[in-house]
């Protein structure tokens, strides 16, 4: 038993030396941070993007693994042969991705598979097809240096070496046959497949089925075994947990071609647009049909309002015929107001059954308080002498409570001495004249007002309609419905111009004036462009001449309405001639405290025999798209509401001159 002590003790020592060698390796080999070197041109799997960052599905799949073992990762890209040299020689790099090989097996570990490789031939399009490796014997073969395919080349001996010419990436090679340096190149499927679908590779083409197959590996040097585990341990927790699905599907597996992605959306849109296409034309029809209703109405109310006028006219005429074979009312009263004298015609008018029961009653009792004020005031101003007479109007109340209006003018009544006894009036009853006004005036308010809510309710809908066509003719990519939709959008438009314009009638017959002092240059200016910009049209390319010397280019008139009428007499005149040929002439002047404005072209001229029509309303003397014959009706009304007149001079092919004369004004106080 002794003699084993010695034999015993050396074996512990041993076993000492070997457990403590074990060690120090095991500290030597162990791997704190993953230091992935890849190939910097191999898209894909691995590669630098155009911004300079590591990506591709062996980048991404890497930095999983590290993340699911807390490690660190640092990615080194450059040459493929450098890789394999800083992984194998170097130790600059402790793990790379290689195809598996049995050659490869004797240098390095290969983890589990992390996808499957197949290689392919590819050769430009407009060459013979070569199929697979027997037809390859006599070709040019352009292939990735170190790669495994030049290893199978080397081992089995497929053509001569004089034949195979390498290049550092796939890219190379496969651009080595692009530019005729080589007649194919045999690479890999989904790598050249990828950069065919980028556009890069057009002219070439896959000709073979695959002729290599083979696994697709991480791998570590001999003598990190322990890492490797460590790395097949984390590649199998990013497949536990779905990471690698994601992976593989975003950078392996074939993508779809836009129209198979979206073609079920295309359709459904298709259906939706159709029927949306129908749907309008539907209420386009029946909008169509509601606004030829209401148009009819409002040219029937016009029609009405006009044929109204003409029965006022010829009223007046009648009423003053009748005047000038009628006396008028003479009436006289003393210092107190009381008549003293009137006729059986007054009395006749207020009621009275004899014109005796009227003297010694006062005016005042016949009158409401604010024209008692009225008269009053009017007789103090005579009695002051700054007056001879004043005209004005007053109401006499009828023993039935009925107000009469009537014109009245009213003097002193002097006796033989001059000295004052009281007043005389002369008396005329405008009391049906009255009521016809009024009765007009609340037939024009309706009017108004039913233009302007037509104008307002039909207003939405067209807005509707314009903003639809818009969006049809911006989606559709059919020329005959595009058509279509241009086709409504100017008649839409057409009937939005309708409206507009009876807006415009409605404001000049009965807006408030408004007196002010403005620059007529700045606002002629502002008018030619409004005119042109509606047509599309160039203003620098028109023959205008503005005449308006300093003298007159402040004036004093109502700026909107004169706007408004500048407006209808220049777009008249460029509408029925040329934009850009027409010669245009506006001239400004002052004569008389009245302005003489005038308007002058030279295109095709007005005939004599319809002068009298071209300021009636809705009246064209030439077809338009868009306008509808209101223009110089509202010029005319223009001239009207501003106190003024509008002379017309033209003829056939003699140009046009219209001359505007309406009176310098004050401006309105604030």
């Amino acid at each position: 038993m002794k003699k084993q002590w010695p034999f015993i003790f050396l074996f512990l020592i041993f076993t000492i030396e070997v457990n403590a060698f074990q060690d120090s390796l095991s500290v030597k080999n162990r791997v704190d941070k993953i230091i992935y070197g890849f190939d910097q041109r191999y898209e894909p799997y691995e590669f630098i993007d155009e911004d300079g960052t590591s990506t591709g599905f062996n980048v991404e799949l890497i930095r999983a693994i590290a993340e699911e073992l807390d490690m660190e990762v640092e990615l080194k890209g450059g040459v493929w042969r450098d890789v394999r040299k800083q992984l194998e020689v170097d130790d600059k790099v402790n793990v790379a991705a290689y195809f598996k090989s049995d050659e490869r097996l004797r240098q390095v570990l290969y983890s589990k598979p992390i996808s499957v490789v197949y290689y392919s031939i590819f050769s430009k399009k407009d060459s013979e097809a070569v199929e697979d490796l027997i037809g390859i014997s006599d070709k040019r073969v352009a292939i990735q240096q170190n790669s495994i395919v030049e290893e199978y080349f080397n081992q089995f001996g497929f053509i001569d070496d004089d034949l195979i010419y390498t290049y550092d990436s796939e890219v190379e090679a496969l651009e080595a046959v692009i530019n005729g340096e080589t007649d194919c190149a045999i690479t890999s499927y989904f790598t050249t497949n990828y950069e065919m679908q980028a556009g890069n590779f057009e002219s070439l083409k896959s000709s073979s089925d695959p002729i290599f197959i083979t696994e697709y590996c991480y791998v570590v040097t001999n003598n990190r075994k322990q890492f490797l585990d460590s790395l097949n341990w984390g590649l199998r927790l990013v497949k536990a947990s779905g990471e690698y699905d994601k992976l593989y599907q975003k950078w392996l597996t074939p993508k779809k071609s836009w129209w198979e992605r979206n073609s079920r959306w295309v359709f459904i849109g298709f259906i939706i647009l159709l029927s949306i296409i129908v749907l309008v034309a539907i209420w386009i029809y029946l909008l169509r049909k509601q606004v030829s209703r209401k148009s009819e109405k409002i040219k029937q109310e016009l029609k009405n309002r006009i044929e109204v006028e003409a029965d006022l006219q010829e009223s007046e005429l009648l009423r003053k015929k009748t005047e000038e074979f009628s006396s008028v009312m003479l009436i006289q009263q003393n210092l107190n107001h009381q008549i003293t004298l009137a006729p059986k015609a007054l009395s006749k008018l207020l009621s009275f059954e004899d014109s005796e029961e009227l003297l010694g009653l006062s005016i005042h009792q016949l009158m409401s308080k604010e024209d008692v004020d009225h008269d009053l005031h009017i007789k103090e101003q005579l009695k002051s002498g700054s007056f001879k007479f004043i005209d004005s109007e007053i109401g006499l109340k009828t023993l039935t409570n009925e107000i009469l209006w009537i014109k009245s003018s009213t003097s002193l009544l002097l006796d033989d001495r001059d000295q004052l006894i009281g007043y005389v009036q002369f008396m005329r009853d405008v009391t049906p004249l009255k009521k016809a006004n009024t009765s007009l005036v609340e037939l024009n308010a309706e009017l108004a007002n039913f233009m302007y809510k037509t104008s307002h309710d039909v207003r939405g809908p067209i807005a509707n309609i314009l903003g639809l066509t818009g969006l049809g003719k911006m989606v559709s990519k059919d020329e005959e419905l595009t058509n279509y939709f241009e086709l409504v959008e100017q008649s839409t438009r057409k009937l939005e111009h309708i409206f507009d314009d009876f807006k415009e009638v409605s404001f000049i017959l009965h807006g408030n004036l408004n007196y002010s002092c403005f620059d007529v240059k700045e606002l002629c200016t502002e008018v030619f462009e409004s005119v042109f910009r509606k047509r599309n049209k160039d203003l620098h390319r028109a023959k205008i001449q503005l005449m308006i010397n300093n003298e007159v280019k402040l004036i004093t008139t109502d700026r909107t309405l004169l706007k408004r009428f500048i407006y209808q007499v220049t777009e008249n005149a460029f509408e029925h001639n040329t934009y850009y040929e027409t010669n245009f002439i506006v001239q400004l002047e002052l004569k008389e405290n009245n302005y003489h404005f005038t308007f002058v072209d030279d295109g095709i001229g007005i005939p004599k025999e319809i002068h009298t029509k071209v300021f009636e309303v809705f009246f064209k003397g030439k077809r338009s798209d868009i306008n509808i014959g209101m223009g110089l009706y509202m010029a005319k009304k223009v001239m009207n509401k501003l106190g003024g007149d509008l002379k017309l001079i033209s003829a056939k092919d003699e140009g046009t001159k219209i001359v505007a004369i309406f009176p310098k004004q004050q401006p309105t106080k604030s």
